[in-house]
């Protein structure tokens, strides 16, 4: 099946009905929903023209039966390797066909990575979806404000808040394919100045064989999972101008694994550990907002295979362990000079951290790696400053500078220019000028294959687009399309000759691509949310081009139609198409991977105080591959219950 035969008729159906659709009292009102990702203020869609996707607590709610990477590979842009693999895989997060660990992670305001993974990505698979209320998705180059890995955008996490209540109590349970499990349960409320909140979540599942078994007939077995994650939240208003908040979270998996693609192995596991503590103190009065917060975050990582089960006798036994921390310090503050004049200004501090070791046994002898802690480690430091000029006559405007100094490779600036006009109350157009850095990982420059002289990858981005705001119905429209320029690219190099491997800064890529987004409102009783996203690009070295967005598909369209008939009853089907794409540079099998398809349905329906619901997911059972050799979910579904009293 064509592209043009699914997404034209798409379009033409998602035009027809916004043209259409009838004034009702549901109204979206997306341009004047606030979000805070966009300038570390909170600050209306209408007021920026930065391109900003909000998740909300109900379509959260509506999409009960899956884990939070499942959630976000809906959304424009978003290509999540493993999220449809076994659970506890490792996710490569290609957004908008960046690199993976070019998307930065926030939770709770603070930029959450994890130092001892070669890339510095933040494990997802340790916030359960249960535990979040929101989840902004800002795009483009967003260091300024945000700092390093922010060179495609930044996903804001927004954890669940205590209830206003002295005491709130919820439950949650769910049961589906593949023995899995999950189960919840939470206290919160409010006390006179004091909030306080407790939740814990657990999930397992007997999962199935990551390796995929091109014959039917080896009898590979199941990789189980295992999850226990715990949120503790502390609130305490001094007064009315005064607050402070504490908050630490902690999350612990068990997962099985694979040799490696099409191979089995029956004694191959791993263990993630990710810890994390903050401190948050907030002063706001007349016109002045002031942050501070601090952060500590602790992540393990181990591997094991007693190798008792092997297909390779070189090797029997093996060990890792991937210890990291990562400190962040951060105050800043926005001022407010006028109704349509502020300035968001603040520093940061970063120490980074990891510990890492690594031992075989086999017939050629012992092996082992070591990085050593009180070697690899890093600090920085950053000072930034965004003006900032809103609803002028319909005219927004931000510009704005970020220095930062690193203890290895030393000084690099990132810089924001970003008008936008608003014709009316419901359209905007927005241009998009900025640049972004992604600092060197401590593997690249502490391993043995580390290079202490490589620079911070650095990237401009050009954006532009149209959203508009139908007055009639609340339906959205939004298109916006982008170029990144990225230089000085880390790449892992192998002499041809003498077969040395070292990190080195060699080429520069150039992406280009654009989104489609659209939320038709029909009556009371539906809303359709479509996207369609499209990316291209190459890779230069020494004059030389090269087509390396190998993963990542050309198109991605997602599509989900929320009926609500009755107030209580929700319905909604989905559907989402994944297009041809490059395989990996080492992946065995056909190129380019071949197209894919999947059908999904949910159903829920709304008590006084609690709400069940279905979840079904790949409906007509497609057999498709993000990673050659390794399986993806078949047809799979959620039942569920979520209670609070």
């Amino acid at each position: 099946m064509s592209m043009k035969k699914i997404y034209f008729p798409l379009l033409a159906i998602s035009i027809a009905l916004q043209a259409n659709a009838q004034d009702d009292s549901v109204k979206s009102k997306q341009l004047d929903e606030v979000v805070v990702t966009a300038s570390k203020t909170s600050i209306k869609q209408s007021q920026t023209g930065k391109i900003v996707t909000v998740i909300d607590s109900k379509t959260i709610q509506n999409n009960a039966g899956h884990t939070l990477t499942e959630l976000l590979n809906t959304q424009a842009g978003f290509m999540l390797i493993g999220s449809n693999n076994t659970m506890g895989t490792d996710i490569e997060n290609y957004f908008r066909g960046a690199d993976a660990g070019d998307l930065l992670i926030v939770v709770d305001g603070v930029p959450v990575t994890d130092p001892s993974q070669i890339s510095n990505t933040f494990d997802l698979n340790s916030i359960p979806l249960e535990q979040i209320d929101r989840i902004e998705i800002l795009k483009g180059g967003q260091s300024t404000i945000w700092g390093s890995d922010a060179v495609a955008g930044v996903v804001q996490i927004f954890l669940k808040k205590e209830s206003a209540k002295p005491l709130t109590a919820n439950g949650s349970f769910s049961y589906g394919t593949y023995n899995t499990l999950r189960a919840g349960a939470g206290v919160d409320g409010t006390y006179k100045k004091l909030g306080y909140k407790i939740q814990y979540n657990y999930q397992g599942s007997d999962g199935f064989s990551s390796a995929y078994d091109s014959t039917g007939s080896k009898g590979f077995d199941k990789d189980g999972f295992s999850q226990n994650n715990l949120q503790a939240e502390l609130k305490f208003k001094f007064n009315d101008a005064f607050n402070m908040k504490l908050l630490g979270t902690v999350s612990d998996y068990h997962f099985g694994l694979d040799e490696g693609a099409f191979t089995d192995d029956k004694d191959y596991g791993g263990k993630n550990k990710n810890n994390m503590g903050a401190l948050y103190l907030n002063y706001h009065k007349e016109n002045i907002n002031w942050n501070t917060l601090v952060s500590y975050q602790y992540s393990r990582r181990y591997f094991t295979d007693d190798s008792t089960d092997r297909s390779d006798p070189a090797a029997y036994y093996s060990h890792g362990r991937y210890l990291a921390s990562n400190l962040t310090a951060e105050s800043y503050a926005n001022f407010h000079f006028t109704e349509h004049m502020q300035l968001v200004s603040g520093v940061q501090f970063t120490n980074q951290k990891t510990d890492q070791s690594y031992f075989s046994l086999g017939d050629f002898g012992p092996y082992s790696e070591n990085l050593n802690g009180d070697s690899a480690h890093i600090n920085q430091f950053s000072g930034y400053a965004s003006y900032l000029i809103t609803n002028l006559h319909g005219f927004n405007f931000e510009a704005g500078l970020r220095a930062n100094h690193h203890s290895i490779y030393g000084n690099n600036f990132t810089y924001t220019i970003n008008p936008s006009f608003n014709t009316g109350d419901h359209t905007k157009i927005f241009v998009n000028i900025s640049s972004a850095y992604k600092i060197p990982s401590l593997y690249q420059l502490y391993s043995e294959y580390g290079n202490k002289a490589l620079k911070p990858e650095s990237s401009t981005t050009y954006e532009i687009g149209v959203q508009a705001e139908s007055n009639e119905s609340g339906s959205v429209f939004r298109i916006a399309a982008f170029k990144r320029d990225i230089s000085n690219l880390i790449i892992f190099f192998t002499d041809p000759n003498t077969f040395a491997s070292i990190y080195v800064n060699q080429n520069s890529q150039h992406d280009y691509g654009f989104e489609i987004e659209s939320n038709m409102r029909m009556g009371s009783i539906a809303d359709w949310v479509n996207n369609f996203s499209f990316v291209t690009g190459e890779g230069t070295d020494q004059g030389v081009k090269t087509n390396n967005l190998y993963r990542r598909p050309d198109f991605i369209v997602n599509s989900r139609l929320n009926l609500q008939p009755i107030p209580q009853l929700t319905l909604a089907p989905s559907f989402k198409y994944v297009g041809s794409r490059l395989k990996g540079l080492y992946d065995i099998g056909p190129d380019p991977m071949a197209p894919y398809y999947t059908l999904g349905f949910f159903a829920g329906w709304q008590f006084p105080h609690a709400r069940i619901y279905a979840d079904l997911q790949n409906i007509t059972n497609q057999q498709y591959f993000d990673i050659y050799g390794y399986n993806s979910k078949r047809f799979n579904m959620m039942v569920g219950v979520n209670v609070t009293l």
